[in-house]
């Protein structure tokens, strides 16, 4: 009877592994969230009752991929992958970007958008991450707040500000603690794994300008609601 087949088990690099995947992964939703919009234009002209129900759908899509775009770059910031291309932005044209994006999921929700921003304001950073940063707080904003945002960008103290305000009820307190430790590390047993809380505070501190280094900050509002800022040097 002849033996079985002796063999070293496999070397399998499980960390770049798991990185093609979410990037296969990702690239999918990118399609499926393209496929989607199209969809909803065109469905929801005879039928505008599922209009919400789609906005919906689309919105938790969004916040996969948002998911999926947070574990592929936190990879690429372990492995000294993710290298920042700093560029001039129009803060006030970006902004209008990031909330357009999103156009759907206010309309339906009526949730109104306000931009406060000097029109010739600019700053140094990461278009693309940070337009992440801002698109996935608005996403959470859009399911929390109840009938208003407010966008505001300034100049304050060597920063650039960008502030994003709803009239929800607010961050829950354990957040904010969590986001001011720092001691920066995700818990997977809680509810929720602030996963793009995370992944903000990280894409903030790797913008840099002499002894200045960008941050997030949360806070509860005296008005009401929740304000998230990220601040860039």
């Amino acid at each position: 009877m002849s033996k079985p087949d002796s063999r070293d088990p496999v070397d399998i690099d499980f960390p770049m592994l798991l990185a093609s995947s979410v990037h296969d992964i990702k690239n999918s939703l990118s399609m499926l969230l393209a496929s989607l919009d199209e969809v909803i234009d065109i469905s929801t002209e005879d039928r505008p009752e599922h209009r919400k129900s789609y906005s919906i759908l689309r919105g938790e899509a969004s916040r996969i991929n948002n998911s999926l775009i947070y574990l592929l770059g936190l990879y690429r910031l372990q492995n000294d992958q993710l290298t920042l291309n700093l560029t001039e932005i129009f803060v006030a044209d970006f902004l209008e970007e990031q909330i357009a994006s999103q156009k759907l999921l206010f309309d339906v929700n009526q949730i109104h958008i306000e931009i406060i921003c000097d029109e010739d304001l600019t700053g140094f950073f990461d278009e693309n991450l940070i337009a992440g940063v801002i698109n996935n707080i608005l996403v959470n904003c859009a399911k929390y707040t109840k009938d208003s945002i407010i966008v505001k960008a300034e100049q304050r103290d060597e920063y650039l500000q960008i502030s994003i305000l709803d009239n929800g009820n607010g961050y829950p307190a354990q957040i904010i603690e969590k986001l001011s430790n720092t001691s920066r590390s995700i818990d997977f047993h809680s509810g929720s794994t602030n996963l793009g809380l995370f992944f903000s505070q990280e894409i903030a501190a790797l913008h840099r300008c002499k002894d200045r280094q960008g941050s997030i900050e949360l806070l509860n509002r005296k008005e009401g609601g929740g304000s998230f800022l990220i601040n860039i040097p």
